[in-house]
């Protein structure tokens, strides 16, 4: 937790403050019982942001008026103090020092230093950011997160998607999501390869969609009727010893195409070792995987030309190339000794059957149509079931996303309800958030949408989140309480006063409240501001010289 905060630009009466120590639970920077303003309370809040990686206070009055200073000040995790200097003028780096402020050298950048924070509160959850959890909880003028409408955009400009990323993150959910992710992730890349294929016609593409396909099944059933009406009148009058001789062949046939085919596999892989060789470059597995996924005829060639298959083909030195190409080529050798042996065999046979070049010719043609309609449709059935599993794959993410806003959605509104209650002797609604989609949702008070009714919503959801998720800290500005009726006031400070994570408000016209809270308010006083050089800076800047 933050244990102290100074700096030589904080003055009273004309000398240095001394520093500000800070505790466990509320923290509170009182200002003048008369609410005089330009004072200092809402810099302090911001200079306390500022310490927690914050940068709103490098463009606020106080540096405006004092120019560029330095903010010292120190962490306690775990019983060990950490001492840092972060200077307004070169915000980026925090530097590390002894327990006497004094520089030693070692320093973080910004980045470093907040993940340093997330890693100390134990924040480090999948798809958390330390500055926007923290900055969206520190609601000080300047910060352009007090809309009390809209109380879950913590950051300017934040759209609702982002802001309940931000609560999902919080509550440490995204991780239950991750492998829905993924799996999104992988249906899209599929099918992303699948279009790419398509696009540069890799494969049969079928232009019509549905009503195409289906004139395609009606051909191709013709075609296929034709075809086994050729095949009854090229069997008639041939012995059974014929019958088996083209058996035998057949069997053959079958076994010279897969070896065939086991060249061409062999033959694809050494052109692209030679074209390793000539372009120094070499497709990943992941690439080739993708690829023989949908099209293993491809012209990788081709693929080469297009893009270098996206930049993703990496480079491999030239002897380890000589060294593969050697042993497929010697592959290749052995497999072609096989395959002269069966084409013997088959020239043993000789001619099975007095088949006809007619025949042959019209086999051929038949074949070559219903293979290429049969292609166009399969290509269309593919892309469709990619399709299909991609949509699948989205709407399980959608639901599992709905499913967690439930739960937070259900345990922020049962906290908000038990805080709410406490505040009034008879029961009032109390706030109310409702997730519409994962990236949508309302925030309300039902039946109440006056402006103290939504400050106080505001604040209730602020405390809703800090004892429900492992936020480590928030800030309230005076200007959250200014329309709050005393029984809701009294109520939240007493909210506040109860919990060990650090609070840090700024409250003034302290006379007007209970006594109850009067005393909450001094026990719990870090600093105590006021007018006649007791400013945070020693001055106030609005008096007229």
């Amino acid at each position: 937790m933050l244990i102290e905060m100074k700096s030589p630009a904080f003055k009273k009466q004309g000398e240095e403050r001394p520093p500000i120590h800070f505790k466990e639970g509320l923290n509170v920077v009182l200002g003048k019982e008369d609410g005089a303003m330009s004072i200092g309370k809402s810099s302090s809040l911001l200079a306390i942001d500022f310490v927690f990686g914050g940068d709103t206070y490098i463009k606020s009055d106080g540096v405006k008026k004092e120019g560029h200073h330095t903010i010292f000040f120190a962490f306690e995790f775990d019983g060990e103090k950490f001492y840092f200097a972060r200077n307004t003028g070169d915000s980026n780096t925090i530097f590390i020092c002894d327990k006497n402020y004094e520089l030693t050298g070692g320093q973080y950048t910004k980045d470093e230093y907040t993940t340093w924070l997330k890693g100390k509160y134990h924040l480090d959850f999948v798809g958390l950011s330390f500055r926007i959890a923290l900055s969206s909880f520190f609601r000080i003028y300047g910060k352009k997160n007090t809309d009390e409408l809209n109380p879950l955009q913590g950051i300017p400009g934040q759209n609702m998607d982002k802001s309940i990323s931000s609560i999902v993150a919080l509550f440490d959910r995204f991780k239950d999501i991750e492998e829905f992710k993924a799996n999104v992730t992988e249906h899209k890349r599929k099918l992303d390869a699948y279009k790419e294929a398509r696009r540069y016609q890799f494969i049969s593409d079928l232009v019509g969609g549905q009503k195409k396909y289906e004139e395609n099944l009606a051909i191709i059933r013709d075609l296929e009727l034709q075809l086994a009406t050729l095949m009854e009148e090229a069997e008639k009058g041939h012995s059974e010893e014929e019958i088996e001789l083209n058996k035998k062949k057949a069997a053959l046939t079958n076994e010279k195409l897969t070896i065939e085919n086991v060249i061409h596999s062999k033959e694809m892989k050494l052109r692209l070792v030679s074209m390793s060789l000539e372009y120094g470059l070499y497709p990943t597995e992941a690439d080739m995987t993708a690829l023989q996924e949908f099209f293993p005829g491809v012209n990788l060639r081709k693929l080469y030309e297009v893009e270098r298959y996206h930049q993703k083909l990496a480079k491999i030195l030239d002897a380890q190339f000589t060294d593969e190409k050697t042993a497929i080529e010697g592959e290749i050798t052995g497999l072609r000794q096989q395959l002269d042996g069966i084409n013997a065999q088959i020239k043993e046979l000789g001619f099975v059957g007095n088949i006809s070049r007619e025949f042959l010719d019209r086999h051929s043609a038949l074949k070559a149509e219903i293979d290429a309609l049969k292609n166009q449709n399969q290509a269309f059935l593919t892309q469709n079931e990619l399709q299909a599993a991609k949509a699948n794959a989205d709407a399980i993410l959608k639901r599992s996303i709905e499913d967690i806003l439930q739960e937070i959605e259900d345990t922020l509104n049962a906290k908000m309800k038990e805080f709410n209650d406490s505040l009034f002797t008879t029961k009032k609604k109390p706030p109310h958030v409702h997730f519409n989609a994962y990236n949508s949702y309302k925030f309300e008070t039902p039946d109440n949408t006056g402006t103290g009714s939504n400050f106080k919503g505001m604040i209730v959801y602020d405390l809703a989140v800090l004892f429900t998720t492992a936020l480590p800290a928030l800030a309230h500005d005076s200007l959250l309480f200014k329309n709050l009726g005393k029984d809701v006031e009294d109520g939240i400070f007493r909210i506040y006063n109860s919990t060990k994570k650090q609070i840090f408000i700024a409250y003034d016209k302290q006379s007007d409240c209970r006594p109850e809270t009067q005393k909450i308010l001094e026990d719990n006083c870090v600093l105590r501001l006021s007018t006649n050089n007791c400013e945070l800076y020693g001055r106030s800047w609005d008096t007229e010289e």
